[in-house]
């Protein structure tokens, strides 16, 4: 007994782990088609309707039909070139994909290229886009210098909030933070000074042993 259970570990150990899901030809294909037919028609904003049936539902939550195909919809625009958009892979589960895609904008555009962070998932024998962002901006093509802009530039401090402990733009300085806890600290010092000062006057008015009781008077002989 004690053999076959040693062999059953033994085999259980030299098992190999199970592998990640990897993407069939199949997959990558359709997921090719939903993402080309998603930037081509959601993304550049043009005949935004036939991009409405590779949205996932989370990504156009309560929007119809006839409202997505008015063009108000919750998708980043962004005048990309081409018709066809390569991608790459981030992580794929078996619930969802995510992929890295670059666009590249049109000619003659005044915006440089963006890297967006792309989701699908698979429903029902078709891979549908549930969320899509930008993570990096590129200076224009034909800009002088280059620069990069991540997800942190679109944070709230980026677009004139506060961030503490600096003192650029928009930012809060630090010498806001210290200012009013040295205000605070100085008027305290200053209230026990005072209440010292006080102290030491009243005891020189009153001199010497005004603190104790008068002596008991002498009874008459």
């Amino acid at each position: 007994m004690k053999l076959v259970v040693a062999a059953a570990v033994a085999l259980a150990l030299a098992a190999p782990a199970s592998a990640a899901p990897k993407l069939s030809q199949s997959d990558r294909a359709q997921i090719t088609r939903a993402i080309d037919v998603f930037v081509n028609h959601a993304v550049k904003r043009s005949d935004t309707v036939a991009a409405y049936d590779v949205v996932a539902p989370e990504l156009r939550p309560g929007i119809s039909r006839r409202e997505w195909a008015g063009g108000d919809i919750p998708v980043y625009p962004f005048p990309a070139r081409g018709l066809t958009h390569p991608w790459n892979i981030l992580y794929v589960t078996r619930e969802e994909v995510g992929l890295e895609l670059q666009l590249i904008p049109r000619a003659h555009s005044d915006v440089g290229p963006i890297i967006f962070h792309i989701y699908l998932r698979p429903a029902h024998g078709r891979w549908l886009v549930d969320s899509f962002m930008p993570v990096a901006t590129l200076a224009p093509l034909d800009a002088k210098k280059t620069k990069v802009r991540s997800i942190r530039d679109f944070a709230p401090q980026a677009a004139g909030g506060v961030a503490l402990g600096n003192s650029g733009p928009g930012q809060l300085s630090s010498l806001y933070l210290i200012l009013p806890v040295a205000l605070i600290g100085g008027a305290l010092l200053g209230l026990a000074c005072w209440g010292v000062t006080r102290a030491l006057r009243n005891r020189k008015l009153q001199g010497p042993g005004s603190g104790s009781l008068p002596p008991l008077p002498r009874s008459g002989a």
